[in-house]
C-alpha cells in the first residue's frame, strides 16, 4: 500500500449509495472529492461533511471529461457508480472505460466498481448483465495493463429490499397482496438498503433501471476504500443477504404487518404490458421478466459480514424498520 495520504474520488456521489460512501469516508477523516451534477444539491446534502474540511465538491457530468481529468489528479482511489444510461446499454462501458483509463493514467491506485450480480449469473444475457459485463471487461483490462500499480475491486449486488417500495407497496395497501410474474416458489436473493426515503419520490422507470444496481453497499465500499489496497485487490464481492421465495416474502409481510398478505402470480404478458406502459424499453422489461423468473444471485453471501464488520440484515429486519410505509 502506498504511504502517501489517501484521497478518494467518488463518482455518483449525490445518489443513495454514493452519498453513503462519501459520509462513511468523511467519518474516517479521509479526504474525499464528490463528483456531482448539481452543486447546490450537493452542498445541501453534505452540509455537515463540508464543515469538516475533508470534502471537496467538483461539478461535472459523464460528458465533461476535461473537468474530470483535471479533478482526478492527486487522488489515490476511485469509487465509480454509473446508473443514468437510459436505454443506451453501451454507454455504461464507454463511461467507465473512459473514466477508469484517465484515473489510472493520473496515478489512481485502486478503483472500486459498482457492478451487478447478474454478471456472474448471466454474462451478457439480458441488457443489465450486458451493461455491467462489458463495463467490467474494460476495467479489468485497464487494471491488468499494470497489475503492480493498478488495483480493481468489483461489487456485485443482488436485488435490494427497497424494491418493495415500488409497485409492491401499492398492491399491499390496496389488496393485501404481493404481485409479480414469478412462480410462488421462485426465490430471489435480497440485500438491505436501509430504506432510503428519496426512493419514494423517484420515477418508476428510473427505479426499475437501477433495480439491480442500487443496494446498501456503502459500508462495503468504504471498507475497501479505506483499508489496505493489497487486502482487497482483484476481489469480486457478490452481495446477497437472504434468498426467499415469493411465498416466503408474503409470510414475512404477514408477520410484520399483522395481517394476511398473499402472493399473486401475474402473467408475463400483463407484466410486460404494464411496464412498457410506464415508458420502459422492450429490452429492459424483457430482462426484468427473466430476472424475476430466475434469481440473479444464486446464493447468499454471509461471508460479506467479514468485510462489513457486521451481519447482513434480513428482510424481516428491514420491513420492521419500514413498516409505517406499508400501513
Amino acid at each position: 500500500m502506498s504511504t502517501k495520504k489517501e484521497h478518494v474520488f467518488v463518482i455518483g456521489a449525490s445518489g443513495d449509495i454514493g452519498s453513503g460512501v462519501v459520509r462513511g469516508l468523511i467519518k474516517q477523516k479521509i479526504d474525499t472529492t464528490a463528483y456531482v451534477r448539481n452543486e447546490q444539491k450537493a452542498k445541501d446534502l453534505f452540509k455537515d461533511e463540508l464543515n469538516t474540511g475533508h470534502l471537496t465538491i467538483v461539478v461535472g457530468t459523464y460528458s465533461t471529461v476535461d473537468v474530470y481529468k483535471k479533478a482526478i489528479q492527486g487522488h489515490t482511489r476511485l469509487f465509480i457508480l454509473v446508473a443514468d444510461v437510459g436505454d443506451k446499454p453501451a454507454l455504461m462501458s464507454q463511461i467507465k472505460g473512459t473514466f477508469g483509463k484517465i484515473a489510472f493514467e493520473q496515478g489512481v491506485r485502486q478503483i472500486v466498481d459498482l457492478s451487478s450480480a447478474s454478471v456472474g449469473t448471466y454474462g451478457k444475457e439480458g441488457i443489465i448483465a450486458y451493461m455491467h459485463t462489458t463495463a467490467e471487461e474494460k476495467l479489468w483490462a485497464l487494471a491488468d495493463e499494470n497489475p503492480e500499480e493498478r488495483s480493481l475491486v468489483v461489487l456485485r449486488p443482488g436485488a435490494f429490499m427497497t424494491n418493495h417500495l415500488m409497485s409492491d407497496i401499492h398492491h399491499i395497501k390496496r389488496s393485501n397482496k404481493l404481485v409479480s410474474c414469478g412462480l410462488p416458489s421462485m426465490k430471489m436473493t435480497w440485500i438491505d438498503t436501509k430504506g432510503k426515503e428519496n426512493l419514494l419520490n423517484s420515477s418508476v422507470y428510473h427505479l426499475m433501471i437501477q433495480i439491480f444496481l442500487l443496494v446498501d453497499i456503502s459500508d462495503c465500499a468504504v471498507a475497501v476504500l479505506s483499508e489496505s489496497i493489497e487486502k482487497h485487490d482483484r476481489n469480486v464481492y457478490v452481495m446477497g443477504a437472504e434468498s426467499l421465495s415469493n411465498e416466503q416474502r408474503a409470510a414475512i409481510f404477514s408477520k410484520v404487518l399483522g395481517k394476511p398478505i398473499t402472493y399473486e402470480q401475474q402473467s408475463i404478458e400483463e407484466f410486460y404490458k404494464a411496464y412498457t406502459g410506464f415508458g420502459m424499453s422492450h429490452s429492459f422489461v424483457y430482462t426484468f421478466i427473466m430476472y424475476f423468473s430466475n434469481d440473479i444471485c444464486k446464493s447468499t453471501t454471509p461471508q460479506l459480514a467479514i468485510v462489513l464488520g457486521r451481519p447482513l440484515r434480513t428482510l424481516e429486519e428491514w420491513l420492521t424498520e419500514n413498516v409505517n410505509k406499508f400501513q
